[in-house]
């Protein structure tokens, strides 16, 4: 264990656990707006990562990565809900933070699937079809990280659920005001503060590929028809400016995930006490 006699004064209050694709990136500007809310200099930190994280750069370089003036802090680190891909996470989280207060935002698990497959295509990260790349529900990373109820189990057994606060991306984007008033009270600051960000987006280019000015001016030069007829052997992430296009889902594949999400979104709905009734699961 790499930390000894932890002061906690500038220690995480709060964490956003998640869950990708569900606009974390949005609640962390609106977060940091608040004059006493904190939030981490990186919007992800990864700390709490054995693998692919900053665990092994020990606590004394977590706590330089939050202000210290203010009263509450927080990072969002969507990567702290993918238990199939990093575990422990929960422990490690409990280990120096036993009081940490845990905010986890979802959406619909289908659309959240969809929108965290064409994100990986816009990356050039994935090259199969959707229908490919959901095929075996049970290792497949987009639909594991949909499997909200899933995720939260280990943080269940480390915290309370006095301490957990689920939002939906859908509460957060139709009433953003009552929203992040909710979460203000749940973080016990002023919650009659009025944001000025709200409304505004952030990292709204999902589905689009961004464009550094030299590929801007490249595609450009590029007659259309050339564009046309190269488009369909070219990955996509190749193509400038490209938009990802929303795949096609088979009702096939549609019911197989219903049938994989809605056990999930019960337990949840069991959890919580909500009906999410603006999902289609």
């Amino acid at each position: 264990m790499p930390f000894s006699n932890p002061s906690r004064s500038v220690l995480p209050t709060f964490l956003v656990i998640g869950a990708m694709k569900c606009g974390t990136t949005s609640l962390y500007y609106y977060l940091a707006e608040h004059p006493e809310i904190g939030m981490s200099h990186r919007k992800e930190t990864d700390f709490f990562l054995a693998t692919h994280g900053a665990w092994d750069r020990g606590r004394d370089w977590y706590t330089r990565q939050f202000p210290t003036e203010v009263p509450e802090r927080g990072e969002c680190a969507p990567n702290y809900t993918k238990r199939h891909l990093f575990d422990d996470v929960p422990t490690r989280i409990e280990s120096i933070c036993p009081d940490v207060k845990l905010i986890y935002l979802v959406r619909d698990p289908i659309e959240r699937t969809i929108s965290h497959y064409r994100g990986s295509r816009r990356d050039g990260r994935e090259q199969r079809s959707f229908e490919a790349a959901v095929a075996d529900v049970d290792t497949s990373n987009y639909v594991l990280t949909s499997r909200y109820h899933f995720q939260l189990q280990p943080y269940l057994e480390q915290f309370s659920g006095e301490d957990l606060l689920v939002v939906t991306a859908e509460e957060l984007d139709s009433a953003p005001t009552s929203t992040l008033r909710t979460i203000y009270r749940f973080l016990d600051v002023n919650p009659a503060f009025e944001n000025q960000r709200v409304g505004r987006r952030f990292n709204d280019s999902v589905g689009k590929k961004k464009l550094a000015p030299w590929t801007r001016w490249l595609s450009r030069q590029v007659p259309q028809s050339l564009k046309d007829r190269t488009r369909p052997y070219l990955p996509l992430h190749w193509l400038p400016g490209e938009r990802i296009p929303r795949p096609e889902v088979s009702p096939e594949t549609r019911a197989r995930l219903e049938a994989v999400f809605r056990p999930d979104v019960e337990a949840l709905r069991d959890l919580t006490g909500r009906d999410f009734s603006a999902w289609s699961v």
